[in-house]
């Protein structure tokens, strides 16, 4: 049952009312009880030692954005609505950390999701968490579109738009947790409803005027974030102009007030000589792409020939016609020599069991984590289990990885019988989702099935860790 929500989510936005509209909004919480409940007590007790009059982009993130940040985590995986394509994961945290170089605190802590939701929405969260709807990738027209969108949301994060709200409004928070708490002790589903709709509706208009001065904030600073990256910093403007006319991008609209006079500003700020701006990557293209035919179960008509048959060669592999794939593919790199296309030509020869040659195409690619993630499940699939192990795990001791290459190292040590390690690093993958007890548990079993007094020990100090990172947050309520 998710009307409670649903109507939040037509009233509020990501960026108001501190952690629990955060955690309520964008159908990112399902509604139910003990939830509502959980989330009352985050947004009733916490005290926001870092909100601040003027932003300071010196300032490191403290100690209670940390822990809302990793709260707001848990609610984003909680979902089941993130986006699992490693490609698209893996290209997204690199476009949001390339404009992150020239945002205003580039020393902030930022990770960024796509969301499996078709309307076109951002959100910006604590401790720089960033997360994209599927839609508005889907419907932007170009890279610098969907950087621009990126880079209003990092401006948000630099800016402490959130902070400066929750000081603003700790009085109107309570209000509306008040509210909150009345409908879940309501019996009647419509009197919740309501009762939340009173509550929220009577200081929405309160703060929308306060909300417009961050968004043009965000605005301004995100253009420059955009022209000093080397994308079209008209980008963001021809992304407002196109909302207004765009019905899926009614959530957008509400938790970002748009107006003319902004759409002219951004117009205004953008224009400036073309100085030869970044042009589309094939990673976007192709991303996009696959996307669209996973949506949408068919290819979408493309003037770009290479995308055409990268796409070609990716609907006979889902399909399983890797003969033809191969085909495909074969063609395309005679043209194409981009990373997404190695990738796609060695999961295909990995599915004709030339292992060698899908090897070869993986190490054309710049070794960033979507290859190693491929190479590694392509000797999983080819029953070279090790030799996955190897790569992957090295890949994983100098980087922070993605969930996915967590659970796919995990799966290579069950397929080894080397269960103490496969509970080790499905750990790590739910200690990535923000899940800091459920990954203590994994460790207690990893140090259940092994015989090793050194991997016991190395498990106790990772125990030990998240526990203190437990105290510390359980310590600020």
């Amino acid at each position: 049952m998710d009307s409670l929500y649903i109507k939040i989510n037509k009233i509020l936005s990501f960026e108001k009312i501190s952690p629990f509209i955060l955690v309520a909004q964008g159908r990112i919480v399902k509604y139910n009880n003990a939830m509502i409940k959980r989330i009352l007590l985050v947004c009733l007790f916490s005290v926001n030692v870092n909100a601040l009059e003027i932003p300071k982009s010196q300032l490191s993130e403290s100690l209670q954005e940390q822990k809302q940040g990793n709260e707001f985590l848990q609610s984003i995986w909680d979902t089941n609505q993130v986006v699992l394509d490693v490609e698209a994961q893996v290209y997204l945290k690199l476009l949001g950390n390339q404009l992150t170089k020239y945002s205003e605190n580039p020393n902030k802590h930022f990770d960024f999701f796509m969301i499996d939701e078709d309307n076109i929405n951002a959100f910006a969260g604590p401790y720089g968490y960033i997360g994209v709807h599927l839609g508005t990738l889907l419907r932007s027209d170009s890279e610098s579109e969907l950087a621009g969108v990126l880079a209003h949301e990092i401006s948000h994060v630099t800016q402490n738009h959130l902070a400066r709200f929750d000081e603003k409004t700790d009085k109107q928070s309570y209000i509306i947790a008040a509210g909150l708490l009345a409908a879940v002790l309501a019996n009647n589903a419509n009197a919740s409803q309501a009762i939340v709709t009173s509550a929220v509706a009577g200081i929405t208009q309160q703060n929308i005027n306060f909300t417009r001065e961050h968004e043009w904030e965000a605005d301004r600073i995100g253009v420059k974030i955009l022209s000093k990256s080397g994308f079209d910093p008209n980008g963001m403007a021809h992304f407002f102009e196109k909302l207004e006319d765009e019905p899926d991008a009614q959530e957008f609209l509400r938790s970002h007030p748009l107006s003319i006079n902004r759409i002219a500003g951004a117009m205004r700020r953008s224009i400036q000589p073309d100085e030869g701006y970044r042009a589309d990557s094939f990673d976007y293209t192709s991303i996009k792409a696959r996307l669209y035919y996973h949506q949408h179960k068919r290819i979408k008509r493309e003037e770009n020939k290479d995308i055409t048959i990268y796409m070609q060669a990716y609907e006979a592999f889902e399909k399983q016609k890797y003969g033809v794939a191969k085909n495909h593919i074969d063609q395309l790199l005679l043209i194409n020599a981009h990373d997404a296309s190695y990738i796609l030509a060695g999961r295909i020869y990995s599915k004709l069991a030339k292992l060698d040659q899908a090897q070869q195409y993986f190490s054309h690619t710049k070794q960033g984590e979507s290859s190693i993630y491929y190479a590694a499940k392509a000797y999983l699939d080819n029953q070279q289990t090790q030799l996955g192990i190897d790569l992957l795990k090295t890949y994983l001791k100098q980087h922070s990885g993605t969930y996915q290459s967590y659970k796919l190292l995990s799966l290579l040590y069950v397929e080894n019988s080397q269960l103490d390690r496969a509970h080790i690093y499905n750990a790590e993958a739910l200690v990535s989702q923000g899940r800091l007890r459920q990954g203590i548990g994994r460790y207690e079993r990893a140090k259940t099935t092994t015989r090793s007094q050194d991997l016991i020990d190395v498990i106790d100090v990772k125990i030990e860790r998240l526990e203190k990172l437990i105290d510390l947050y359980e310590g600020l309520l």
